[in-house]
């Protein structure tokens, strides 16, 4: 008896174990295409206490996105897709299957997509013509590698935070339905970095907010950019604000150098600590109601409740902590400096002078319109993808896709590659035409049959690979804003004066902008000299300072930049005296490593931080500290700060949208 009662013992104990083995595996099986129903960015009221207001010139989001990639770079971006697989290792028998070309393609037309939806929301709750679009094309060189620039002019206006935003999908389509992140039919991947200007948080290079996979790239970036800015200054060049997107950077790389970057957590993050908010890498499953009836209720977009209402929050909030004219101040130079270079080296003087005051007004104008024109751009961009032909096309296949989710989760044991080729080949065609530079046939009209993927599937593998024109703008705008070249009107007023501009694009609108402006100017009574020395006690290096000059050194109000051989820059904003800051200034120091930098605001005295000075370093709590001689002291009272050193002398400018 007791060899049977342990004998049936052992089988049941088997047979539980066995019962749970086959569980598991459904379980693992079934849930291998799902994804986490709630985003650490959960939907909340926006902020009351959010700041709306901005300089008039400014914007204050712009959305970069990936949209388009040039027919010579496709292969690199593929291979390189391949290689840098966010969320698993890709074996190299994949890299150049038709199915991970698909993917990669796939990544681009719904980034362009699920993009929109951002767009949509933040232009809601801001101010009207604050929020820009700027779709990127993907290139490649032998110089830089693969890279991305803009198509539209957006990112040459002051803005207070550029959000770069992708969504992914992992390359194996072998793998795409299992663990890895997946952009998939409900499951949607996000990928975001925002930054704002190094001044509106210096000691993380102006880095916000990063998807963990992207947080070194973007770093990295972000520190090669000051560099190359910091040399412009040097140079008396003005600098450069476009850069590549994060993901394309991050694609881009080849054994990558580390970095330590001070990270925090989204919602544990103390208002007073200095490090980057790192947004895990989340697989999300949107509400299985709603994407059902995408396809039909263009209205209806599951991707808001699930992951941008939360976003859009997080950034009304961050616009709300940060000092807009700090945040814009150089690149609003930069902006004046293409309309008149002389007035962009006095605006670094801050002066009350009518005659700076009155051509400022009209520059600052000029500049806001240019955003207003932007910004319908944005609108014929947004109603063409998301409202458009496009848009269409895509919720026929975000439908299909999830109608073959859920018969592979009810079908747990079907092999994941069965439905992955299948949709890719249902949507190739559409992904195809929409991002690459290069010909393709018409777009299947109807997704609704698995008939028609065999030859959706032959229509994709003849289609011509001729480059188009060069002229990627037109090329795109003709695709995703068929009413993008309708006629534009812009009006502004200052002072006494009323303009209406009028233009087809942007280039003749900045044409006619120019013209205006040149017609309008008035002399300067203020100039400066371009030879002016800036110093500081412990850099022996060649230092340039932009605005009052006294014996051929810094004295007075204005920008100051020293750098040496090593690497080691100091950058100063506010008052100085025999070529050295002295008074109330605000200073970066970066020492060269890529570490972030160290940041002084308050009293300074022969170069020095002296007095009581608020000190901001990478992964630390803000405080003000007592120095003496640029020696800490320990604690002080808040002191003098230089946030008047950041907003020039202007007036009220008044633009009307189209």
């Amino acid at each position: 008896m007791d060899r049977l009662a342990h004998a049936s013992q052992r089988w049941m104990v088997l047979g539980a174990l066995l019962l749970a083995l086959a569980a598991l595996l459904l379980a693992g099986c079934a849930g291998t295409a799902r994804g986490i129903d709630r985003s650490v960015y959960q939907p909340a009221p926006a902020p009351a206490a959010t700041v709306m207001e901005s300089v008039a010139s400014a914007a204050q989001v712009v959305i970069r996105y990936p949209a388009m990639i040039h027919a010579e770079a496709e292969s690199f971006y593929v291979s390189s897709f391949a290689v840098n697989a966010i969320g698993g290792e890709v074996p190299y028998t994949q890299f150049g299957k038709p199915q991970t070309a698909r993917i990669a393609q796939s990544v681009i037309a719904k980034s362009s997509y699920y993009a929109m939806s951002l767009y949509r929301e933040l232009k809601a709750e801001l101010p009207v013509g604050r929020v820009l679009l700027s779709p990127h094309i993907v290139l490649w060189d032998e110089q830089a590698g693969l890279y991305s620039r803009p198509i539209l002019a957006s990112e040459q206006i002051p803005t207070v935070l550029t959000v770069d935003f992708s969504v992914y999908s992992f390359p194996d389509v072998n793998e795409m339905m299992d663990a890895p992140p997946v952009t998939f039919g409900d499951l949607v991947t996000p990928l975001v970095t925002v930054k704002a200007s190094r001044w509106a948080r210096p000691a993380l290079n102006g880095l916000l907010l990063s998807s963990a996979p992207l947080l070194d790239a973007s770093w990295r970036q972000l520190d090669q950019q000051v560099q190359a800015q910091l040399t412009a200054r040097l140079d008396g060049r003005p600098e450069r604000a476009e850069g590549s997107l994060d993901f394309i950077a991050f694609l881009g790389e080849r054994d990558p150098r580390p970095v330590q970057v001070p990270v925090s957590t989204p919602g544990k993050r103390s208002a007073s600590a200095t490090a980057v908010e790192q947004y895990p890498l989340e697989k999300i499953q949107m509400n299985a109601s709603l994407v059902a009836v995408i396809e039909s209720q263009a209205a209806t977009d599951p991707f808001v409740p699930e992951f941008v209402a939360g976003v859009r929050t997080r950034l009304l909030r961050l616009l709300g902590s940060l000092d807009q004219d700090r945040a814009t101040f150089f690149a609003r130079q930069s902006a004046l400096a293409r309309f008149d270079p002389e007035l962009a080296e006095v605006f670094f003087l801050q002066s009350n002078d009518e005659s700076v005051r009155a051509r400022l007004q009209l520059a600052d104008a000029l500049v806001a319109a240019e955003r207003a024109f932007l910004a319908a751009q944005s609108d014929s961009i947004y109603a063409g993808t998301y409202s458009g032909d496009f848009g269409a096309k895509l919720r026929k296949i975000i439908a299909a896709e999830y109608r073959m989710l859920e018969e592979r989760r009810r079908l747990a044991r079907k092999q994941n590659v069965t439905t992955a080729v299948a949709a890719l080949a249902l949507a190739g065609s559409v992904y195809g035409a929409t991002v690459s530079t290069t010909a393709s046939a018409a777009a299947v009209a109807s997704f609704s049959g698995v008939s028609l993927l065999g030859s959706v599937w032959a229509l994709n593998t003849a289609l011509d690979t001729r480059s188009e024109s060069e002229e990627v703008n037109q090329y795109f705008l003709a695709r995703m804003a068929p009413t993008f070249e309708r006629q534009l009107s812009v009006q502004l007023e200052w002072l006494e004066s009323k303009e209406l501009i009028t233009a087809r694009g942007f280039a003749e609108f900045r044409n006619k902008t120019l013209t205006l402006y040149q017609s309008r100017v008035r002399s300067l009574a203020v100039s400066t000299t371009d030879r002016c020395r800036f110093l500081h006690p412990e850099l022996d290096g060649r230092g340039r300072w932009y605005g009052a000059c006294d014996a051929g050194v810094a004295s007075g109000q204005g920008y100051g930049v020293i750098a040496d051989a090593s690497g080691v820059a100091v950058e100063y904003v506010g008052e100085a005296a025999q070529g050295y800051a002295a008074g109330v200034g605000a200073m970066i120091l970066r020492n060269g490593s890529g570490g972030g930098a160290r940041y002084f605001e308050g009293e300074f005295r022969q170069g020095l931080p002296d007095g009581s000075v608020r000190l901001e370093l990478p992964g630390q709590a803000v405080r003000w500290r007592r120095f003496v001689g640029g020696e800490d002291q320990g604690r002080a009272d808040a002191g003098a700060q230089a946030n008047f050193g950041f907003r020039a002398q202007s007036g009220d400018v008044s633009v009307l949208p189209p």
